[in-house]
């Protein structure tokens, strides 16, 4: 285990370019700002990681993280967001979102309608970009004209990166999809509509405090970064017996990805769909995988957008939370892990047909 931690020394986060995909290069594949997407600049928000898990011994741990069952996964491309906006617009007592990037021009008109429906409507947008690449500043400015009360996220973490859309305290749409023009349509992304009320208070405490500018502890369920994605993420997957599935734009953390070594060396078969080589980080990340056995491809056509585990074909993890030490170290990330048969199936099979129509690497 020693070498293994060694081997993975250089995997430290994604420093390098992030594959662009189709579109503008802002909210479709670059979606997320394009370079550095996740962070990968370590420090900017005043140090400290605060995630205290996913160390290389929990990698035999063997138990699995709590688990949600109130949820429905919406895969996308499908519907070019028409469920997301009808739930926005069906809305009755309030709305609050938490976005990476918006420009969707329906989901802005929604929110200023539920607005003028005399609706609590609360919009917190991430601010800064990796290299300048993407903007909420023309949606901030839309929403404030029209008297939405909208903010910029906190400075202390390096991007906002969480998408979610919390209905009448009573859903939270946690996803990997950005709300703009083209994610929708040339994206793979996974939409959990969560209805866990222990779910749906803690994401709206963690809401309130960032829309609030204060701190946040989480203890739920939920997947949160900076608090406690790694070490979830890598308990889910120590806990595999034999399959996991994972579906990522960016993997480089040294730690996860020496837990995903470590699983395939007790015989779990690991695949992975990927956006494609990235990083340097990540190069070293892929190699390392398959000197351990894992099977890797690249999928451009749906632009691989996608944060996803399937563990057993019995447990999955989506949200907004990239596979990388900038992401579950330095951002607000916001995901959810579910065991709901019916909705783990859909991100399994989504899987398994993006990782036969990819090229192996």
């Amino acid at each position: 285990m020693g070498a293994l931690a060694a081997a993975n020394a250089g995997c430290s986060g994604s420093s390098g370019t992030s594959t662009s995909g189709p579109g503008d290069g802002i909210d479709a594949g670059g979606s997320d700002g394009g370079v550095g997407v996740d962070g990968s600049t370590p420090g900017t928000d005043g140090g400290v990681t605060k995630d205290g898990g996913g160390t290389l011994s929990d990698a035999a741990a063997g138990t699995a993280p709590p688990m949600t069952s109130a949820i429905k996964i919406i895969v996308e491309p499908t519907d070019r967001a028409a469920a997301l906006i009808s739930a926005i617009q069906s809305a009755t007592k309030s709305v609050h979102m938490t976005m990476y990037l918006l420009s969707n021009s329906s989901v802005i008109s929604a929110l200023i309608a539920q607005k003028n429906a005399g609706h609590e409507v609360k919009v917190l947008l991430n601010k800064t970009f990796p290299q300048n690449q993407g903007s909420n500043t023309t949606s901030y400015n839309q929403l404030m004209s029209a008297g939405v009360n909208v903010q910029w996220a906190p400075a202390g973490f390096t991007f906002t990166h969480e998408k979610c859309v919390i209905l009448d305290a009573s859903s939270a749409w946690i996803m990997t999809m950005n709300t703009t023009q083209t994610s929708p349509i040339d994206n793979r992304e996974y939409l959990a509509v969560d209805t866990d009320p222990a779910d749906v208070a803690e994401a709206e405490a963690i809401f309130a405090a960032d829309f609030a500018n204060t701190s946040f502890t989480a203890a739920g369920k939920l997947v949160v970064a900076p608090d406690n994605a790694r070490g979830k993420l890598v308990a889910l997957v120590a806990s595999a017996k034999s399959t996991v599935d994972m579906e990522a734009e960016e993997l480089s953390d040294s730690t996860l990805v020496a837990a995903m070594a470590a699983v395939a060396d007790r015989g779990v078969n690991v695949r992975v769909v990927i956006a494609g080589t990235g990083s340097a980080s990540q190069q070293q990340a892929i190699a390392l995988l398959k000197q351990h056995g894992a099977k890797l491809v690249v999928v451009t056509t749906p632009y691989m957008h996608a944060k996803s585990i399937v563990v057993d074909g019995a447990s999955a993890y989506v949200g907004s939370e990239n596979f990388s030490t900038g992401s579950l170290s330095y951002n607000r990330e916001l995901g959810v892990l579910t065991n709901t048969a019916s909705e783990v199936a859909k991100v399994q099979a989504t899987t398994s047909s993006d990782f036969a129509s990819g090229t192996p690497l």
